[in-house]
């Protein structure tokens, strides 16, 4: 029988569209275990597509939902404009990924989500990680008032979003955010980091799902000409960026936690974060890591 102090996390990466991915693996599990995620974890971690994941997670939306929101709303989100100049405007207008968010997401204050959910973006004004929580830390801080709590779920989810260049950031009260990839992509560590100093637990009782969205294994071939853009290929290298932040966040994961911490994250080739060409391949991907992963999944969910 499991040691009733475990304590369970799922953590989800940013990606973009390739967070379908996400979204398949997690409804692959709901319909398997008969469960739903919300009801599987003590505290759940998203970045960027990630974040909508989490945020649909904790709003009790079943996953097969979210995966029809990739498939339906991913072309409404990454439709270019009409007219753009690269260097004074972001690839897509940040509107578009509002109304989806509006659309699919409730409209409530962090401070009335009952399970502990965390949302990673950055302060770019200043230079600073932010973090939006629920309205937990007051149950196992004492002294330490709860934060964000006045903030919208959506507006912390569009902030995680943001991504540079491919979105404005996002204004939230005082604050100027970007994406959380930029510092946490995966972020096992920090929910880790959580569960360690704000739910007090040991190491030995945390036990982790951590889901990517997939790790390209056709980055970069040995050329002649290494610039920005003909070498570096700029928006390949934020994904490189992106790519690196979550295997290290994996790696210092797994040596914190060992055997009670499990990665998946497939491999793929290099499909940046607005492709939509290959949302069916991804799906078909999850569907057949979840069979490979199954027994593993089932220890890491509660009984």
């Amino acid at each position: 029988m499991e040691n009733t102090d475990t304590f369970h996390i799922l953590a989800l990466d940013g990606g973009g569209t390739r967070g379908i991915y996400t979204a398949q693996l997690l409804a692959e599990i709901e319909r398997a275990f008969q469960t739903r995620i919300k009801t599987c974890f003590d505290l759940i971690a998203g970045t960027s597509t990630g974040a909508i994941i989490a945020g649909a997670a904790v709003s009790d939306i079943p996953m097969t939902d979210i995966v029809e929101l990739f498939e339906s709303e991913t072309p409404h989100i990454f439709r270019k404009r009409w007219y753009r100049i690269p260097l004074f405007l972001s690839k897509y207008p940040s509107e578009q990924l509002a109304q989806v968010i509006a659309k699919h997401i409730p409209a409530m204050p962090l401070g009335e989500i009952a399970t502990p959910l965390m949302i990673t973006s950055s302060e770019i004004s200043k230079s600073e990680v932010h973090i939006f929580r629920s309205n937990y830390e007051s149950r196992y801080s004492e002294g330490t008032p709860p934060t964000n709590k006045e903030v919208c779920l959506r507006d912390a989810i569009l902030a995680s979003c943001a991504a540079p260049t491919f979105f404005a950031p996002k204004s939230v009260d005082t604050l100027l955010l970007a994406d959380g990839c930029l510092w946490a992509n995966n972020p096992s560590t920090i929910a880790a980091t959580e569960a360690l100093s704000v739910f007090r637990k040991e190491a030995r009782e945390i036990r982790m799902l951590s889901i990517g969205t997939g790790h390209s294994t056709n980055m970069y071939r040995q050329r002649r000409g290494w610039g920005f853009i003909t070498g570096w290929g700029g928006a390949k290298l934020t994904s490189y960026v992106m790519t690196l932040q979550a295997q290290a966040s994996a790696h210092t994961a797994k040596l914190l936690l060992k055997g009670n911490y499990l990665r998946i994250n497939p491999e793929i080739d290099r499909w940046e974060i607005d492709n939509l060409t290959q949302l069916d391949t991804l799906k078909s991907l999850a569907e057949s890591d979840f069979e490979k992963y199954a027994a593993e999944i089932r220890t890491f969910i509660p009984t």
